[in-house]
């Protein structure tokens, strides 16, 4: 696969994924000179090509610079493994719980929604991501440049059962919090558990019956104007943060004390 745009291409070189080779456009090395110099200590092979054939190589428009990467999905059970170890980690500074929170998104389709939802889950500190395997966009060049490089550091999973998988996650102490605009139910800041998963459902059918029935709860978000919902990314990131919020504001506080 091919992560394109410097953001993408310089978070790539700074996480665990398998860099191949870097490409830059002549016209673009000085701009690209910091992540150059970062893909040379490394020894990442950097072949130098034209506009045409960078953005060839990326199937999208690559902003100058491009990396060949070796992505591989991450395994459910291991990420339910590491979150629940997080949760249970006893040497936390004073004042920050063990919550831990992993998103699953049911049937998102649009790449640059996908990206979006990537980079905020990465950012509110996520343990992972849950994707079906059919019927959705998929980690890509378009989604690693949507999320800035953030599908590098955000472990993610593709399942061929996404009820199943949310049933594994009740089952390792998940409390699974499903975001449907016709509920009754709002959802509050720092409502949701220590560990919780929150479900967003797609563009245009929202959540599947069997997805919102595996649901230990169905929730809203606050509307105070005449529309009925948001965008898949934004209603998203806005849970995510309702969910994280209270969380990430203690370990930030405790970081910098």
């Amino acid at each position: 696969m091919v992560a394109a745009g410097p953001h993408a291409v310089a978070e790539v070189l700074d996480s665990q994924v398998r860099v191949v080779r870097v490409f830059v456009e002549p016209q673009a090395e000085r701009r690209a000179a910091a992540i150059l110099a970062t893909a040379a200590a490394a020894g990442v092979p950097i072949s130098k090509v034209g506009k045409d054939e960078c953005d060839r190589l990326a199937g999208i428009r690559a902003q100058g610079v491009a990396a060949e990467i070796v992505f591989r999905f991450g395994d459910l059970g291991e990420i339910l493994e590491a979150a629940q170890a997080r949760a249970a980690y006893r040497g936390r500074p004073a004042g920050v719980d063990g919550s831990a929170l992993l998103v699953f998104l049911d049937g998102i389709q649009d790449p640059h929604n996908l990206g979006a939802i990537v980079r905020t889950a990465e950012a509110a500190g996520a343990a992972g991501l849950v994707l079906p395997a059919r019927h959705s966009a998929t980690v890509s060049p378009a989604v690693m440049r949507t999320s800035a490089g953030a599908a590098a550091h955000l472990p993610i999973c593709r399942v061929t059962n996404l009820a199943r998988a949310l049933e594994n996650a009740r089952r390792h102490g998940f409390w699974a919090v499903g975001l449907d605009y016709r509920s009754p139910r709002l959802l509050e800041c720092g409502q949701a558990g220590a560990k919780t998963a929150l479900v967003v459902g797609g563009e245009a059918e929202g959540l599947r019956r069997l997805v919102r029935e595996g649901c230990d709860e169905l929730v809203r978000l606050p509307m105070a104007g005449r529309v009925e919902s948001l965008n898949a990314s934004v209603a998203a990131a806005v849970a995510i943060y309702r969910v994280a919020g209270p969380v990430i504001s203690v370990r930030e506080t405790a970081a910098l004390d």
